[in-house]
Formats: C-alpha cells, structure tokens, sequence
C-alpha cells in the first residue's frame, strides 16, 4: 500500500519475522542476546523491501500539528556547498511539515515514540548521527539507533518526544536543531509500537554530552558512506538454535553496525536525496 506519491516506503519484516523477540521498547533493535549468529558477508545480495503500512488495515491518522520550521534562521547553509543544500531542500520539500498524527495519551493500548535523525556537516560533507545504545540499559543493549524513545505524558507532540530524547540522550539542544520534517508515523507488526522518525539539521558544532546509563557511544557517519557498497553486508541472524537463520542487511563502519529499522530509515534518507544505493560492491 503507497501511503504518498513517490514516497520511501519502509517494511518490518525482520519483526514479522520474529514474533517472539521481546516488545520493542525503546530505539526499535534487536538485542544482542536475541543474537546467536552472525557472519560478515562483504556484500548485499538484494535490496530490503520497504513499505509503510498501519495496523489491521487502518487507515493512516491525519496530521495536524504543524512543524514549527518556518522561522527557523536557515543563514547557516550559506557556506554549505551546492550539493549539500541540494540534499537538504531535497528532504525539506519531500518530508511531512506536520507532525505525523495526533498523539492520545499513552495508555495501555497506544504504543508511541519518537527519534530524531540528526544531520551535521563536517569539512564539507553532510553525516548522519546515530548512537549505540548502552550495554546496562533493560532492552536493545549495544545496539546502533537514532536518538529517541518512548512518549513521555509531558510531551505535546511527536516532535516534542524526540527533540527531548536527543537532549536528554546526546545533549543536542533543540534550539540548534532545524527539523525539515518526518516520515509517516510506522507500525510494527508484531509489538504494535508507532514509530515517528523526525529529520533535523544541526546547525551548530555539538559537544556530545552522553547519558552513560542510555548511550555507550555518539558517531556520525558521512552520506558517502552510507551509500558505498564497500560497506554493505549482511547479518545472519537465527531466532533460536532450532529454526534457521535469516540474512538482513547492514551497513559496517568503524565497528558499528547499523541495521533493522536504523537501516530502513537511513535508506529512506538516501532515496529522497537521489543517491544511489549500492546494489553490489564494484
């Protein structure tokens, strides 16, 4: 089902095809311990699936709160090049300038949270921030994501969620952050959790200031990266020593692997920017 013309679509069949992996609670990974196998396959042998889809069939809420970017001092794009302001109008003309749905108290019954995608330019090209999720947290240990969580009753808005997320997580002040829009919010098959990915461009320097008890590690990782081949591979995960294993692809760098919805998000990114994605390493 295409929820908007010409629009990245994203699929969770690693959750569907996982029932009995634990609710996602917070970042959307798998943890390590649902992990028994894994092997370094140098290069994607086919390109994920992607769909966006909502539960039972329902139709996608309609959006209402209005992302606040209008006012925004965009002045700091000015010594960017050409091709990275290309990107950036790219994503600000493609992404929803509404917050994806209107948020009900969390209850019982609604499963809601938010992250940012941070973007930050360093020597003339434009890197995608992500964290790896600390090894004492109770869910998704040592696992790479974006900044983001569950739905505080606090926050007024999706948007609210994961700006405060990245501050409380990373130490990125909303204040410096230009968001240029969110996907559609995304539903997970089997946990049932509303993901709403928000796309903001740091426009200052940012002095990490991590939450050792959430966050192990901050890095940034350049779009050319992201989109080499040379880094692509596959993950050989097995849900238990009695069923066999199924491949998902991944991106490696410097010691990280970037995977699962962080993965599908990141491609989405990728695609409205029109930059290729690798099929297979040259």
């Amino acid at each position: 089902m295409i929820i908007v013309k010409n629009y990245p679509q994203v699929v969770f069949d690693l959750i569907d095809e996982a029932p009995s992996i634990a609710a996602l609670e917070r970042d959307f990974v798998i943890s390590p311990d649902q992990i028994t196998h894994f092997r370094w396959f140098g290069v994607i042998t086919a390109q994920p699936t992607m769909l966006c889809f909502p539960r039972n069939g329902a139709s996608m809420p309609k959006s209402s709160t209005k992302v606040a970017t209008a006012a925004f001092d965009r002045s700091y794009s000015r010594g960017y090049s050409a091709a990275n302001r290309d990107h950036i109008d790219k994503l600000r003309n493609a992404l929803h300038q509404t917050d994806p749905n209107d948020r009900p108290a969390p209850d019982a019954l609604t499963r809601e949270a938010a992250v940012l995608v941070p973007i930050i330019e360093r020597s003339g090209d434009l890197n995608i921030v992500f964290i790896r999720r600390s090894d004492i947290v109770e869910s998704h240990r040592g696992q790479v994501a974006f900044p983001g969580g569950r739905v505080d009753p606090a926050d007024t808005t999706l948007l609210d969620t994961a700006l405060r997320e990245a501050r409380e997580e990373v130490g990125i002040e909303r204040n410096i952050v230009d968001v240029l829009g969110g996907f559609p919010t995304m539903s997970t098959v089997s946990s049932g959790m509303r993901v709403a990915p928000f796309v903001g461009v740091l426009t200052q320097t940012v002095d990490y200031k991590i939450d050792p008890i959430e966050v192990a590690q901050v890095f940034e990782v350049p779009l050319k990266v992201l989109a080499d081949a040379r880094y692509r591979g596959l993950y050989e995960w097995r849900r238990d020593k009695d069923r066999p294993s199924s491949n998902f692809p991944a991106i490696f760098y410097a010691g990280q692997t970037i995977w699962g919805l962080t993965l599908r998000i990141t491609e989405s990114l990728l695609e409205i920017m029109q930059i290729p994605r690798p099929n297979k390493a040259p």
